[in-house]
């Protein structure tokens, strides 16, 4: 029989507050590297127990896996369904969406319309028009009030 003790079991039952925030602070930089916001409540949950296991080392490290794993799944839940989508949320930026930011731009109608539809000038391009309501004189200028697809929908200002 081997009487040696086993190094795994060595680990675990030298667990204290010091391993535990060294875990919280490696989960932390795979956190980093991978960018998918699981290992963060992961970390967390490893930074609480070490914190913890510094104020007040009770556990053994059975109880110490125990508490770190439900700490894990109460921290994810909450993190997923609740921080999550307050973290990502917030006014949708212009910034790759040429369609959006050119919402309320004045531009000039190159030709006359006809039944409401045309064309007019957006900087240097062209891009047809519509107008729901009236058609446009050549030169005029007008508002761009919403985009379906690639066809401005404009109104006169």
């Amino acid at each position: 029989m081997n009487t040696e003790p086993n190094a795994i079991l060595q680990f675990l039952e030298g667990m204290n507050g010091a391993r535990w925030l060294i875990l919280g602070f490696i989960l932390l930089v795979i956190e980093v590297v991978t960018g998918t916001m699981y290992f963060l409540w992961i970390a967390a949950a490893a930074f609480i127990l070490g914190v913890f296991m510094f104020i007040a080392p009770v556990f053994d490290w059975s109880t110490q896996l125990i508490i770190f794993a439900v700490l894990t799944g109460i921290l994810l839940y909450v993190g997923h369904t609740h921080l999550r989508p307050k973290m990502k949320g917030g006014e949708p930026s212009d910034l790759n969406d040429r369609a959006r930011s050119m919402v309320g731009m004045r531009v000039k109608a190159v030709a006359d319309f006809e039944t409401g539809r045309g064309r007019v000038q957006v900087g240097d391009t062209q891009w047809r028009a519509l107008m729901e309501t009236g058609d446009a004189k050549a030169g005029q200028e007008l508002s761009i009030h919403s985009i379906k697809g690639t066809t401005l929908i404009v109104v006169p200002l």
